[in-house]
C-alpha cells in the first residue's frame, strides 16, 4: 500500500551551503536509477503534458542559441497549464484526485542557496572593481542606515576614486551580500545616481545592481520602489532591471509578483532572456505554485528559442521537490544530461531531497552512490538531507549511522545537521545525548538558532515536558534568539493538544505584541485551539480576520473548523457547569474574557438539537467557500463532515447535506449519500472508492472508514455499517483487530466497533456450530482511557459495555484490566446456541431503496448555494 509522507521543511534544497559546479556527467551515468515508468504511472503534472513538442520558429532577434527539443513529454503541451481548468462535473469519471488523498500539503517557503544567480549583475559579469569600492563599502557600513545625509557624504568622498558605473554597482552588490539593513542600500542607490553621469545605460546598470542587492536583503518592496523610479526616470525599461526584480521577488517566494513582472516585461516590448525565465521558474517553485504553471514557463522558454542552462533545471528540480512530484523530478534529472547541462552538487542534493520527501530512502542512497561514481562528492548538505529523510520515517538508527559516516569522512556537522540530531534525540527521549550535542555545538562555536529551539520545543512539548518548554522559551530570549512565527505556532499547537488552552491563548497574545506577520500555520493552530475548546464562533471570527489580512486559509484550516461543529459546548438546563464557566473569545483580533452567556435557565434539549441542525448548514457554507477559493477538500474534510453528521440527530438534515455535497464531488459524497439512503446499487461504486482508499496511509484510511461507519450506525443503517467494517477488515485498514477468539477495538470508532462486535460474535457462532475447539476464554479489548483527561473514562469502553449488556452477551470486565471484557468460551458457546441469539446478532437497515431517478436528483431549491 502506497504511503504518503509529510514532506520536510525543504531542508536540503534550501540549505545555506553551495558548492562549485562539478564537471558534466556522462549521459548514461545514472540510467540504472531511472527505469522507464509504465504507462499511467506518471504524476498528474506529467499526465497533463503529453503532446510531442515542436519547437517554435526561433526569432531572428533571439540572442540565445537554438536549443534542441525536449525529448520527454513532461515539458510540452499545446494548452497553457496556467489557465484554470473547468471544475470536474458531478458525473465525471470516478477517481480520487491528489488533493483528496492529502497529497497536497501546506509547506513552509524556504530560502534557496544564494549565489550563482546572476540576475542583478548579469550585465556586469567579468568586470573587476577597484580597491576603492571595498574601502567605500567599509565606510558606508559604519554609517547609520537612516542617516541619508551621512551616507551621501561618505559615498561622495570616494567620487574621485570610484569608476562609474562599475564600482558603484559593486558597492551595491557588496552591501546586498554583507548588510542587514535594506535602507542603507536603498539610500546609497539614490545617492549614487547623480555620481554615475546622465547616461541612461549607466543608470540602468546601477538600478539593476540596487534591485539585486535589495532582493538579497529580503526587501522586494524596496526593490520595486527603485524599479518604479527607474521606469519613471527613463532608465529602468531594460531586460536586466526586469530580470533583477523578478529575482528579488523569487528570493522571497512571491511568485504572483514575479509572474506579473514577466508579463509587464513582454507588454513593454522586451524579450525575456534565460535569466528572466530562470527567475520566474525559481519564484514559482519557492512560492508553492502548481507545478503545471512552473512547467508552463519552461515551455514558453523553449518556444522563445532560449536554451535552458543548469540553473533552469536546478530550479525545476527544486520545484518538483517542493511539490513532492518524484516522477517529475526524475524526468528533470535525466533531461539535464540530454540537453548537455550536466549536474552539480546542488542538482544532486535537490534531487536527493525530492526523493527523501517521498520516503524512498533506498533510491536516495543509490543516487548518493551515483554521485560518488561521477566524481561529485557528497557534502554536509547531502548527508543532512538523508538524516532528515530517515528521521521522518522514524528510522532513527539509520539516521544516526550517517552521522558516524560523516565523521569517518571528515565532514564537519553544521547547525542544520545538529538540529536534525537534536530532533531525533528528543523524539527518542535520549535526553543525555541532547545535552552532549548542545555542548558539542557550543564548543565548536555553533550557536543555537531559531530552528534549534523550535525543534527542542516541539520535541519536549510532544513528550509532555512542559517544564523544559518553559525553560527553552526563557533561554531563547536570554540568548537573544528572536522567536519566529513557527515558534509561536509550535507553542500554540503543543499547548492546545495538551488541553492547556489558557497557555495557548497567552502565546497568541505574546505573538500579537511581537510585531511579526502571522501566517496560515499560526492562524490554523490558533483556530484549532479555539475549535477544540468548543468556541466555534470564535474560530469563525478568527477565520474572517485571517482573510481580511490577506492570508488565504488552507485545507487544514477549514478541516479544523468543520470538525469542531457538533463538538462545541452547548449547555443544557441540567448541566452543573452553568453559572461557573468563563469563556474566551476573539473579537477584532483581541482576546477578551466574558461571563458565560448561558446562565439563566440554560438551553433546552430542543434548542440543542436545533443548534446541531444549524451547524450542518454552516458546514455547507464553509465547504462552498473552500471550493470558491480554490481550496480542494480532501479525505480529512470528508471524515470531518461525516463525523459532524454523526453528532446530529436529524437524519433529514444529514441526508440533505450529503446530497448537496454531491454537486461538488458525486463520486465520494455520492457513495456516502447512497449508503445512508440504503441504495443497494451504490455498492459497486463504494468498492471502487475503497480500492482507491487502499493507496492512502493507514491512519487516514482508518479515519475514513470510522467516520463512514459511524454515520451509518448512528442513523440506523446497521447492516450497511457492518458491510463497511468488513470491507475495512478484509483490506487490513485496522492493524491486528480481527482474531477468531480475541477482538481488539483500540483503533476503531464507536459505530465501527459496535458493528465489528456483531460480526465477530456471528463468526464465533459459526465456529461453535462447526464443533471446532476454542480457548478457555474469549476477550474483547477496548482500552481503558489512559490518554483521557480522566483515566478510565474511555468512551469506547462505555459504549461496548452498554452494547454487550443490551444484547445479553455474557462478557464481564476483567478484574485487573478495565479495558478488557472476557468470558469463558463455554458460557459464550451456550449463549450462542440459544435460538433467539441469532436474531439479536443479525443487523438490519432501517431503510432500503432501489435506484430511483427522482431520489438521485439533488434538491437544489432546498438550500441556497
Amino acid at each position: 500500500m502506497a504511503t504518503h509522507f509529510t514532506p520536510s521543511k525543504a531542508h536540503a534544497a534550501s540549505h545555506h551551503h553551495s558548492a562549485a559546479a562539478a564537471a558534466a556527467v556522462p549521459a548514461t551515468a545514472t540510467a540504472r536509477l531511472h527505469p522507464s515508468a509504465p504507462p499511467g504511472s506518471a504524476s498528474a503534472a506529467a499526465a497533463a503534458l503529453s503532446t510531442p513538442h515542436v519547437l517554435a520558429a526561433s526569432s531572428p532577434a533571439s540572442s540565445s542559441a537554438a536549443c534542441p527539443p525536449a525529448h520527454n513529454p513532461i515539458f510540452v503541451s499545446p494548452g497553457a497549464p496556467w489557465v484554470q481548468q473547468p471544475q470536474r462535473a458531478a458525473g465525471a469519471a470516478a477517481a480520487l484526485g491528489p488533493e483528496f488523498r492529502r497529497a497536497r500539503t501546506t509547506r513552509t517557503i524556504s530560502k534557496r542557496t544564494r549565489g550563482g544567480w546572476g540576475g542583478a549583475g548579469a550585465q556586469d559579469r567579468g568586470r573587476v572593481s577597484s580597491a576603492a569600492a571595498g574601502r567605500c563599502v567599509e565606510k558606508l557600513l559604519r554609517v547609520a542606515p537612516e542617516d541619508r545625509r551621512a551616507l551621501g557624504a561618505a559615498l561622495s568622498s570616494f567620487r574621485g576614486e570610484l569608476v562609474a558605473p562599475e564600482d558603484y554597482c559593486q558597492v551595491l552588490r557588496d552591501l546586498g551580500d554583507r548588510d542587514k539593513s535594506a535602507y542603507r542600500a536603498f539610500e546609497v542607490f539614490y545617492a549614487a545616481l547623480p555620481l554615475v553621469g546622465g547616461g541612461a545605460v549607466d543608470k540602468g546598470k546601477l538600478l539593476t545592481a540596487a534591485i539585486g542587492a535589495l532582493g538579497k536583503i529580503g526587501r522586494p518592496d524596496l526593490a520595486r520602489r527603485a524599479f518604479d523610479s527607474g521606469i519613471a526616470g527613463g532608465y529602468g525599461n531594460t531586460v536586466f532591471a526586469h530580470s533583477a526584480l523578478i529575482s528579488a521577488y523569487a528570493r522571497s517566494g512571491l511568485a504572483t509578483e514575479a509572474m506579473g513582472v514577466l508579463e509587464s516585461m513582454k507588454a513593454a516590448g522586451l524579450r525575456p532572456t534565460t535569466v528572466s525565465y530562470n527567475a520566474v521558474i525559481d519564484a514559482c517553485g519557492k512560492g508553492g505554485v502548481d507545478l503545471r504553471f512552473t512547467l508552463g514557463y519552461f515551455r514558453q522558454m523553449l518556444q522563445d528559442g532560449l536554451c535552458p542552462d543548469r540553473k533552469t533545471f536546478n530550479s525545476l528540480l527544486a520545484a518538483c521537490s517542493r511539490a513532492g512530484h518524484l516522477e517529475d523530478a526524475r524526468t528533470v534529472f535525466d533531461e539535464m544530461i540530454h540537453l548537455g547541462s550536466g549536474r552539480d552538487i546542488y542538482t544532486y542534493n535537490t534531487f536527493v531531497d525530492a526523493i527523501c520527501k517521498c520516503g524512498n530512502m533506498e533510491l536516495a542512497m543509490q543516487v548518493v552512490l551515483d554521485m560518488e561514481a561521477n566524481n561529485v562528492k557528497p557534502n554536509v548538505v547531502t548527508y543532512s538531507t538523508l538524516m532528515d529523510g530517515f528521521s521522518k520515517l522514524e528510522k532513527y538508527d539509520d539516521a544516526l549511522k550517517l552521522r558516524g559516516k560523516m565523521k569517518s569522512l571528515g565532514i564537519q556537522l553544521d547547525r542544520v545537521c545538529y538540529n536534525t540530531l537534536l530532533a531525533i534525540y528528543v523524539k527518542t527521549g535520549k535526553y543525555d545525548e541532547i545535552a552532549t550535542v548542545c555542548e558539542e555545538m557550543e564548543s565548536l562555536g555553533i550557536d543555537k538558532d531559531t530552528v534549534t529551539y523550535n525543534s527542542l520545543i516541539n520535541g519536549y512539548g510532544k513528550q509532555g515536558r512542559f517544564d523544559m518548554v518553559a525553560f527553552l522559551v526563557q533561554d531563547m530570549r536570554a540568548q537573544g534568539v528572536a522567536p519566529s512565527v513557527l515558534t509561536y505556532s509550535t507553542l500554540i499547537d503543543i499547548y492546545s493538544k495538551a488541553g492547556m488552552h489558557g497557555d495557548a491563548f497567552n502565546v497568541y497574545l505574546d505573538f500579537k505584541e511581537s510585531g511579526l506577520k502571522a501566517d496560515v500555520v499560526l492562524f490554523s493552530s490558533f483556530i484549532d485551539t479555539l475549535a477544540k475548546n468548543g468556541l466555534v464562533e470564535c474560530a469563525l471570527s478568527l477565520l474572517d480576520e485571517m482573510m481580511k489580512m490577506g492570508i488565504k486559509p488552507n485545507v487544514v484550516t477549514y478541516n479544523t473548523i468543520i470538525d469542531a461543529f457538533g463538538k462545541s459546548k452547548i449547555l443544557t438546563e441540567e448541566d452543573p457547569e452553568i453559572g461557573h464557566m468563563e469563556i474566551v473569545g476573539v473579537y477584532g483580533g483581541q482576546i477578551v474574557r466574558a461571563a458565560n452567556p448561558v446562565t439563566r435557565g440554560g438551553r433546552s434539549p430542543i434548542d440543542v438539537r436545533m443548534r446541531r441542525s444549524q451547524e450542518l448548514f454552516f458546514i455547507l457554507e464553509l465547504f462552498q467557500k473552500m471550493v470558491q477559493q480554490g481550496v480542494r477538500p480532501n479525505v480529512v474534510t470528508f471524515s470531518a463532515i461525516l463525523n459532524a453528521c454523526s453528532r446530529c440527530n436529524s437524519f433529514e438534515d444529514a441526508a440533505l447535506l450529503l446530497e448537496q455535497l454531491r454537486l461538488f464531488d458525486n463520486f465520494v459524497y455520492g457513495v456516502a449519500y447512497g449508503l445512508l439512503m440504503g441504495h443497494r446499487e451504490v455498492w459497486s461504486q463504494a468498492r471502487s472508492l475503497f480500492n482507491q482508499l487502499g493507496r492512502m496511509d493507514s491512519p487516514t484510511s482508518s479515519a475514513f472508514y470510522n467516520a463512514l461507519t459511524d454515520v451509518l450506525w448512528h442513523f440506523g443503517q446497521r447492516q450497511g455499517a457492518q458491510q463497511v467494517v468488513l470491507e475495512g477488515v478484509n483490506r487490513h485498514v485496522w492493524e491486528n483487530t480481527w482474531n477468531e477468539f480475541c477482538l481488539d477495538l483500540h483503533l476503531m470508532s464507536c459505530g465501527a466497533a459496535q458493528a465489528m462486535v456483531h460480526a465477530w460474535l456471528l463468526n464465533v457462532r459459526s465456529i461453535v456450530f462447526e464443533g471446532r475447539a476454542m480457548p478457555e476464554f474469549l476477550s474483547i479489548l477496548t482500552g481503558w482511557g489512559k490518554h483521557s483527561k480522566i483515566a478510565g473514562s474511555s468512551t469506547l469502553r462505555r459504549v461496548i459495555e452498554a452494547l454487550l449488556l443490551s444484547i445479553g452477551a455474557p462478557f464481564q470486565v476483567e478484574r485487573f484490566n478495565i479495558g478488557r471484557f472476557v468470558s469463558p468460551s463455554a458460557v459464550v458457546a451456550a449463549w450462542l446456541r440459544e435460538s433467539g441469539t441469532i436474531n439479536i446478532l443479525l443487523l438490519r437497515n432501517e431503510r432500503v431503496q432501489h435506484a430511483n431517478p427522482s431520489n438521485l436528483v439533488p434538491r437544489l431549491q432546498a438550500l441556497q448555494l
